[in-house]
């Protein structure tokens, strides 16, 4: 995937890993596909800060929501693809190779 780098993204959400502890990322964007929403966001700190996360979005029966790693190539190329268009004018994206 590519590497990339903006002004400064503004929002920060915060989410808990499975041993609860908190991350927070900087909310890039948030692409419908397929009726399906996925978040993009940045990780605010740590070795990923200039890389794409994409995170799918899923309401729980009991109103509250929950976000699920993208594993499937296909998607994360669609939902990423997406966000390249719609934020090409906000980003510098750099091919890693």
């Amino acid at each position: 995937m590519d590497s990339l780098n903006s002004k400064e993204p503004e929002e920060l959400f915060y989410l808990a890993d499975e041993n609860g502890e908190q991350m927070a990322f900087h909310f890039l964007d948030c692409i419908l596909v397929e009726d399906r929403e996925y978040l993009v966001l940045m990780p605010a700190e740590g070795p990923y800060v200039n890389e794409a996360v994409i995170l799918q979005r899923f309401k729980e029966a009991n109103g509250e929501e929950s976000y699920i790693p993208v594993e499937d190539r296909k998607t994360i190329r669609a939902v990423y693809d997406l966000f390249r268009q719609r934020a090409g004018d906000t980003f510098i994206f750099t091919d890693e190779k």
